[in-house]
């Protein structure tokens, strides 16, 4: 039988190390930037459920001359909004549809933003707010 040259015995200690600082470095790299789109994705989900809950309210108030009492009413009460259905211009339709559709909501029937934290609405003024840190003023 021949002796197996060095070639053929495999990765030595130091081979794995310099493998395992590399792959160390590369998730050192990697996770950070990744936090920093999941959170900046995040942000950019809270302002057009901001923008969407707003148009809603002021849709509600231009349509039923009040305030929503509170956002759960914005998912219940529907609206008659105009819509095509056929090809041509002329050939428009009504239909109905909720004043928002709720996407994340929990047990207790709040509007969750994308950070998980409820809005807060006064329906008094009719504003609304998330209440997530940092981001309670947009």
């Amino acid at each position: 039988m021949r002796k197996p040259t060095r070639r053929q015995l495999g990765l030595t200690i130091v081979d794995a190390l310099i493998t395992l600082c590399l792959i160390g470095i590369m998730i050192g790299i990697v996770i950070p930037k990744y936090q920093r789109l999941a959170r900046a994705a995040q942000e950019v989900a809270v302002k057009a459920e901001l923008r969407n809950i707003r148009a809603s309210i002021n849709l509600f108030r231009i349509m039923n001359k009040r305030n929503p009492a509170s956002l759960s009413e914005l998912i219940e009460k529907k609206v008659m909004l105009p819509g095509r259905i056929g090809g041509d211009e002329y050939s428009k339709s009504f239909y109905d549809q909720k004043y928002l559709l709720a996407h994340s909501v929990d047990e207790k029937g709040n509007f969750l933003d994308a950070f998980g934290n409820p809005f807060l609405y006064d329906p008094v003024r009719g504003e609304v707010r998330t209440t997530t840190r940092v981001y309670e003023n947009w």
